[in-house]
């Protein structure tokens, strides 16, 4: 079954011979992983940590990063950290202390979901640490409120990365004017329409 996603970004789904009828308008992490580690060059670190959520997005995301920053050079990574799928209480506060260990290693690239980055956010201001680290975010963070909202002074500076979007001319308008009668061609919109009116045509 042929499909396009517009938000899949895990690098594996590249694979013509394993995914034979799948494509992506959106670049895979591979090339998120690539700026996260320029922009982490243009500002100078050579020494920074890696936070993953555990599971395909955030290990592969960590991973590709680790290599980019092994090919361009000149970047030390203190540790990888990895929050576990399901999380105990406490847990984050753990994640905050073995950052401490490495101190030094005040820039943190995060490849994480929003509920686990909004938890570093908490642990950090728990443990009095707001304005210690300084973020590179992926796109999970990308320009959403919900991890940082109340959390302002933890994520203060944070840079977070987004593919690019834009706007095509006349497609909302075009998309919410589709009905019955003007989209014919479309062989499941009566299906959708259905469902989403719940009614039987």
């Amino acid at each position: 079954i042929p499909q396009i996603s517009y938000a899949s970004t895990a690098p594996e789904l590249s694979d013509p011979g394993r995914y034979e009828f799948f494509s992506r308008v959106v670049p895979p992490d591979s090339y998120q992983a690539q700026a996260m580690v320029a922009v982490v060059r243009a500002l100078g670190w050579s020494y920074v940590s890696t936070l993953a959520s555990e599971g395909n997005y955030g290990e592969s995301g960590v991973e590709a990063f680790v290599h980019s920053s092994r090919e361009a050079g000149g970047l030390c990574i203190a540790q990888s950290i990895k929050i576990p799928r399901e999380p105990r209480p406490g847990e984050f506060a753990k994640v905050i202390g073995r950052l401490m260990e490495t101190s030094t290693a005040r820039g943190v690239v995060l490849f994480a979901n929003e509920d686990d980055i909004r938890r570093v956010l908490e642990a950090a201001t728990l443990a009095n640490l707001s304005g210690h680290f300084s973020w590179v975010g992926s796109d999970s963070w990308g320009s959403k409120m919900a991890p940082v909202q109340g959390l302002e002074d933890a994520a203060h500076g944070a840079i977070t990365i987004l593919p690019k979007r834009a706007s095509v001319p006349g497609f909302d308008e075009y998309f919410t004017s589709r009905s019955l009668e003007n989209n014919r061609r479309n062989l499941w919109f009566h299906e959708f329409w259905e469902d989403d009116f719940n009614c039987r045509l």
